[in-house]
């Protein structure tokens, strides 16, 4: 397990946790029940107890984050490694845990946040950003496939995602029904992504 980079796992691990100081702070004026899902209309639908709120939650972004960065790893390791795409992805499980656990907490408290708002604009800049790496490498590495034909799947995935995160972002300004929307165009831009690959690894086999 010597190629696993336990440094940045450790510190963003740390960094998934440290919302915990947060609601413990806060913890007399939290209410014992806390929203933890919202409708499109930002209406709460699902809550937690102050504890899962405050512990249980942050520490399940922890765990999360420990499989991204294994996986990061493992791929980095039988594939070689892609030092600036690896750092944005296993910074964007610790980013979000804090965002999310603050405006959770804050919601709680009474502030004024349009939680719909907040989650598409983070699932908009996630999609941006890996859509602006993506065409930077070959990360799909196989020795059925080869360099050219991975960078061009990439290629079409990142201006895909781009403009997956371009709708997210432009929903932030509209109804809430607008995200629905947005979350249900993932299927056809998973479809779409998944049969383009196919065709390109199928030309290349002919």
């Amino acid at each position: 397990m010597k190629f696993i980079k336990w440094k940045i796992l450790t510190v963003t691990c740390i960094v998934c946790l440290l919302p915990i100081i947060f609601g413990v702070a806060l913890w007399d004026r939290l209410p014992q029940s806390i929203a933890i899902h919202f409708d499109v209309h930002n209406k709460p639908d699902n809550f937690a107890s102050k504890e899962i709120a405050v512990f249980g939650l942050p520490a399940l972004m922890a765990l999360l984050q420990v499989v991204c960065c294994l996986i990061n790893d493992v791929n980095a390791h039988k594939h070689g490694e892609r030092k600036k795409f690896e750092l944005v992805t296993k910074w964007i499980i610790p980013a979000m845990s804090v965002i999310l656990q603050i405006v959770t907490l804050g919601y709680a408290l009474g502030w004024n946040i349009d939680v719909g708002a907040v989650a598409s604009l983070i699932v908009g800049c996630i999609f941006m950003v890996i859509g602006n790496y993506l065409p930077k490498f070959d990360y799909f590495k196989n020795a059925k496939v080869d360099s050219s034909k991975t960078r061009k799947i990439n290629r079409f995935i990142g201006y895909l995602s781009v403009i997956m995160g371009l709708f997210f972002l432009v929903s932030v300004f509209l109804p809430g029904t607008a995200t629905l929307w947005c979350i249900f165009l993932l299927i056809p831009y998973t479809v779409i992504c998944v049969i383009y690959s196919v065709i390109v690894i199928k030309k290349k086999n002919e």
